[in-house]
């Protein structure tokens, strides 16, 4: 292997500048590509206590090392900054084809740094890069701003991710859209965009994607396919997408509901189903860059007030958000909704969250309608749903507090609103309640960008596995029962690495062991990796690379000043009991969860605060960082 693997572009929008550097082996071995190499790249390029929206923060893109082979699922790439919404470190994973075409285009990881002096999008084609004028645009949606660049380059198959009304008008949750369905959405990289007066990337290439072994990577994958698609998770998953989510929350009794008020919403009836949803609106499948999962529906609404709208996606997200968090029960208004974000660039996972959230505030009285320019935030309400969405985009009524995340509009509200909001390190939480699960509890508390199920949800809690299918999996026994403390530390600890190295090397996570056991794990990454780039590594020593990433970004926050407080359990999973079904009763017990993360942090080597220890870091290669290797 080369000492140089990859390259990467440094691109100073305040001057028109790019600079081109090799990837150094060091860099591959230590962190692969994606989320891995981005976090470094973070790390080594931002200091402490730069504002998200000041021309020093930089936004990275990265993707995978895997990303745009033929390897099963190489679809993924990640964005990376510090985050506007959370004030923390920001990152969001993206499907779909952008990340394969920026590497076939001649790139890896781009570094933007500065700012345009005028609406700007990068035009990224076969090794080269190029500044582009995006005036006169600022008016259009996500949909009609990648046909007018299309149109402009005279490239109608040229990849885009781009930023919406949202993110050109920086508000906080923006996220980066690409494609009719895919998003890098959570944690406001959409607003980092927009503060740089980017808006856009746009990328089509031809050139070579480099493999070391092709003919064994080729056997790799027909082994990789059949194991995937022979599974029942593979089936589920490619049927229902995320939706599947409605239908196991619901029957296993954790939907959440109310702003977490209560663990399930009876009230809502069997409207709100995936069953129902695919029977009515799906009349197709949408899949990205190399998959076979298919997992993205392709929808239309028929009849009624929004007749013909049509779109791609629908993700559990914006049906749990909307349904049972806001208690809307019409799916025709939950699919405008999802598609209003969509065209405007918001992410939904905050969009559902703090509509939610303000519900409450309007229910408790502590907001009326003259604190929000009008709307009635009952629950269920569709001109509440919808209303709030063009507020926020638009910066009226108390939409416009919103806009500068939920934090601020908290301090402005006053009254103890800040109490109601259930997040983690400012990031909301997903709208199921997950408390009866306690690795996937300390998964939410501990997550490195804040609450989040994509990097270090134990996923396999909820399906209580013999003890000895979960020593199989994951190298130790773990107790079947979900709602015992016990072991639950290596559980998140083995999903945080395996996640990791998803992100890292690009594939999606539906393919998997964090979605079903018999899915890929760190055996079949090694095999991968080694068929790419020739690295052959140990399954043990592909865990310690995701071990390492992870530690990065935990260096990262320690630099911020977060520390054990901020490793904390929503406010709904102590204060609010579950009203229904057999847990009824149900909370998590904060002095046994205190036990359960000292255990985690020891399991880390990280002292009693969560900060790694000098030795962790020395074992992982970390302790000379920043290193500035790139």
């Amino acid at each position: 292997m080369s000492e140089g693997y990859g390259r990467l572009a440094y691109v100073d929008l305040s001057r028109r500048e790019v600079k081109v550097r090799e990837v150094p082996f060091v860099l591959r071995r230590r962190f692969l590509g994606g989320r891995g190499i981005n976090v470094y790249l973070l790390y080594n390029h931002v200091d402490k206590g730069v504002d998200p929206l000041s021309p020093d923060n930089v936004l990275i893109f990265g993707a995978g090392l895997l990303t745009g082979t033929l390897d099963i699922a190489t679809s993924r790439a990640n964005f990376t900054a510090k985050s506007p919404e959370t004030g923390i470190l920001g990152d969001s994973n993206l499907g779909g084809h952008f990340g394969p075409e920026v590497r076939f285009a001649g790139f890896d990881h781009l570094v933007i740094k500065g700012k345009a002096k005028k609406p700007t999008y990068l035009w990224i084609h076969d090794g080269a890069i190029e500044f582009r004028d995006a005036q006169g645009l600022d008016e259009l949606d996500v949909i009609e701003f990648q046909r007018a660049i299309r149109k402009d380059l005279g490239e109608p198959n040229a990849q885009i991710a781009c930023i919406g009304p949202a993110g050109r008008r920086l508000v906080r949750f923006a996220c980066i859209r690409h494609g009719v369905s895919d998003a890098a959405g959570r944690t406001g990289m959409g607003c980092v965009m927009g503060s740089k007066n980017l808006w856009a990337i746009a990328a089509r290439g031809v050139m070579e994607v480099p493999v070391k072994y092709p003919e064994k990577l080729v056997k790799v994958f027909e082994r990789h396919y059949r194991q995937v698609t022979g599974r029942k998770g593979y089936w589920a998953t490619r049927v229902y997408g995320t939706l599947m989510r409605l239908n196991i929350t619901r029957t296993q009794g954790f939907e959440g509901g109310r702003n977490h008020q209560c663990n399930m919403m009876p009230e809502l009836g069997e409207d709100i189903d995936a069953e129902v949803f695919i029977q009515r609106y799906e009349y197709g499948k949408l899949g990205c860059f190399n998959c076979p999962v298919y997992c993205k529906h392709l929808w239309r609404i028929s009849s009624g007030p929004y007749a013909n709208l049509e779109g791609a996606g629908l993700e559990y997200y914006a049906a749990g958000g909307w349904a049972s968090q806001c208690g809307c029960d019409n799916w025709d208004v939950i699919i405008k909704a999802f598609d209003m974000c969509n065209r405007y660039g918001l992410d939904v996972g905050s969009m559902t969250a703090y509509t939610a959230w303000l519900m409450e505030l309007y229910e408790k009285g502590i907001i009326n309608k003259e604190d929000t320019g009008g709307l009635a935030l009952e629950w269920g309400s569709p001109e509440a749903v919808l209303g709030l969405i063009e507020q926020v985009v638009n910066w009226e009524g108390i939409g416009a507090l919103l806009a500068m995340g939920w934090r601020y509009a908290a301090q402005k509200i006053g009254k103890g609103a800040e109490e109601y909001m259930d997040h983690v390190k400012g990031l909301t939480i997903e709208p199921d309640d997950v408390r009866a699960g306690r690795a996937e509890v300390l998964g939410l508390a501990t997550s490195t960008r804040g609450a989040c199920h994509l990097r270090s949800r134990y996923t396999l809690e909820e399906f209580a596995l013999p003890e000895e299918v979960s020593e199989r999996v994951t190298g130790r026994r773990i107790p079947s029962d979900p709602s015992s403390y016990e072991g639950k530390e290596w559980a998140c600890f083995w999903t945080e690495c395996l996640c990791a190295v998803a992100d890292a090397i690009g594939v999606c996570k539906f393919v998997t062991q964090w979605l079903s056991t018999g899915l890929l794990g760190f055996e079949q990454f090694a095999e991968s990796i080694y068929c790419v780039t020739g690295m052959e590594l140990r399954p043990q020593e592909v865990m310690e690379i995701g071990e390492r990433i992870w530690n990065m970004e935990k260096l990262f926050l320690v630099r911020e000043g977060l520390s054990r407080k901020d490793d904390t359990v929503p406010r709904a999973f102590y204060k609010y009991p579950w009203k229904y079904g057999p847990r009824k009763g149900m909370v998590v017990e904060l002095d046994k969860f205190d036990e359960l993360l000292t255990r985690y942090y020891e399991l880390h080597g990280w002292d009693e605060n969560g900060v790694p220890r000098p030795e962790t870091l020395k074992r992982l290669e970390l302790d000379q960082e920043p290193s500035h290797l790139l």
